[in-house]
């Protein structure tokens, strides 16, 4: 639940902040704000009575009635949330086709540094155990 509302508020600041994700090699895909106005209408919305409510209840009757809220809400949200992962699923899947490539080039420069560094490891430990030999007495 936690997650969804957030995932929601995210998507929200994403459409209202008018993102333009530019891939090289293909086409722009472009959020604008009046794609999905009524979805952020509807949750302004719901947060500001959210708001309304808490403020003129009290004790563990905000408790019942903030979970009710929730509840009825949720009805709300879900097709939105839905909806609006629909949307975002080219934008994410292009993005994680931009990126594949990058981890599997960072993955190729970085093996060989790591062969190194285990190697350096390895000749510092030698050295200090053979260090330690010459320090003990002999038995």
């Amino acid at each position: 639940m936690k997650f969804s509302l957030i995932a929601v508020l995210v998507v929200a600041l994403a459409i209202g902040s008018n993102i333009s994700v530019h891939v090289p090699g293909s086409e722009s895909a472009s959020l604008v704000k009046r794609d999905a106005p009524a979805e952020l209408d509807k949750i302004a919305k719901y947060f500001q009575d959210l708001v309304d409510n808490l403020k003129n209840v009290e004790g563990p009757e905000l408790v019942s009635k903030a979970n009710a809220y929730l509840e009825q809400s949720r009805a709300q949200f879900q097709p939105m949330v839905e909806k609006l992962q629909e949307q975002l699923k080219p934008l994410s899947s292009n993005i994680e086709e931009q990126i594949k490539p990058l981890a599997a080039s960072v993955q190729a420069q970085v093996a060989p540094l790591a062969g190194m560094v285990q190697t350096h490891v390895e000749d510092v430990l030698k050295f200090m155990a053979d260090k330690t030999k010459e320090i003990l007495p002999p038995q």
